[in-house]
């Protein structure tokens, strides 16, 4: 399992809104900012390229009792093309490995690398629409145990956008496999489905799929031709909005008075020791607070929203006393700090992620 790590403890900030207040001087803000921020280091593109991908599109209107196959109409491997080529263009500038395979039959189109909008484009462009629809069957289950081979040799989060129709007619059944790769990689795999589902049986595997766990994000394919929709999905699965808050500025120039703001002490699920890569900076902090002997000092213990609410009330209290602790045998006088528990009530981060739940697991420490 990954760590992430919050570094540094704490950063020296310019707060001038009482000063300024004092002296009637205004303050502006300057515009937030924002970055994007992948979901995962490793995109895996899984295609169904058997026999029932070459038969013909579905239009808006047609039901999943109309004919499987005509002629005049666009083959549905056509549209997967068009729209995954949508999907890729709407990808922001983020760095993760991208990669593209097939099933029916497994082949390997672009091996995991980093990600470049013009490489997988060709490989979306290498994938051939003409071929014989007869005799090749849709080996979905034996397609996924053949990419978990990839998959296993990738490192951190893995996400895998799964492009079928929802048909699976030879070999191993898919949800086993499926269930077997979450309880594998845990955390560090979710499945994403672009849908061309059109019978009830087809509709119910995609959905049974998409039900063994939250993290996944269903889409239907004919759907993502819309470019609202397909940004849409495209969010949800590719990257996170990271706000950088605005700092306040002042105008004109004022004299400023030094305040510190301290950063978030993270923990381990469960846990309530201090890890070895927090204690130079709490040493840090120690000291800090020791130069200002006129201050008091708060420290407020969280956890995520894994547990049972009263026993994490008792872990982020014991969270808090640990961080109390360290200061106190740092010199810090006891009585200039106070801790206080939270529990779950008050997350500043998504519990419905893993990294968000890991910096849920936090104390804060800040002057009073």
């Amino acid at each position: 399992m990954r760590k992430h790590v919050l570094k540094p403890l704490f950063s020296l900030l310019a707060l001038l809104g009482l000063l300024a207040l004092c002296l009637g001087v205004s303050t502006t803000a300057v515009a937030q900012t924002e970055r994007n921020v992948p979901k995962a280091e490793n995109f895996l593109f899984f295609i169904d390229h058997s026999g029932s991908m070459a038969m013909s599109a579905p239009s808006e209107s047609q039901s999943s009792l109309a004919a499987r196959h005509d002629p005049n109409k666009q083959e549905k491997i056509e549209v997967a093309k068009e729209v995954l080529k949508a999907v890729n263009n709407d990808i922001p500038a983020i760095a993760f490995n991208a990669s593209l395979y097939t099933y029916g039959p497994f082949q390997e189109y672009i091996a995991p690398s980093p990600y470049s909008k013009d490489r997988l484009n060709q490989g979306i462009d290498d994938l051939q629409t003409q071929y014989d629809i007869f005799g090749r069957l849709t080996p979905m289950g034996l397609g996924l145990k053949s990419l978990d081979a990839v998959v296993g040799g990738l490192s951190n989060r893995r996400a895998v956008i799964l492009v079928t129709d929802g048909e699976s007619n030879i070999g191993p059944k898919p949800l086993p496999v499926v269930h077997d790769m979450y309880a594998k990689y845990g955390d560090n795999i979710c499945f994403h489905v672009i849908s061309f589902a059109q019978t009830a049986a087809e509709k119910a595997l995609v959905e049974q799929i998409a039900a063994i766990n939250p993290c996944t994000v269903t889409a239907d394919l004919m759907d993502l031709l819309d470019d609202g929709k397909r940004a849409d999905f495209v969010r949800k699965v590719f990257y996170d909005v990271e706000v950088i808050p605005a700092a306040p500025v002042a105008a004109p120039p004022a004299p400023v008075e030094e305040v510190i703001v301290f950063r978030n002490v993270n923990f381990d699920f469960d846990k309530f020791n201090i890890k070895p890569e927090f204690a130079p900076l709490l040493k840090e902090a120690a000291e800090i607070i020791k130069a200002r002997p006129g201050k008091r000092v708060v420290v407020d213990g969280h956890t995520c929203n894994i547990g049972p609410a009263t026993y994490n009330m008792g872990l982020s209290e014991r969270r808090a006393s640990s961080v109390r602790n360290f200061l106190v045998n740092e010199g810090v006088p006891a009585d200039r700090i106070t801790t206080q528990g939270f529990g779950l009530t008050q997350p500043r981060f998504d519990n419905n992620t893993r990294e968000g739940r890991s910096l849920n697991r936090r104390v804060e420490i800040r002057f009073e």
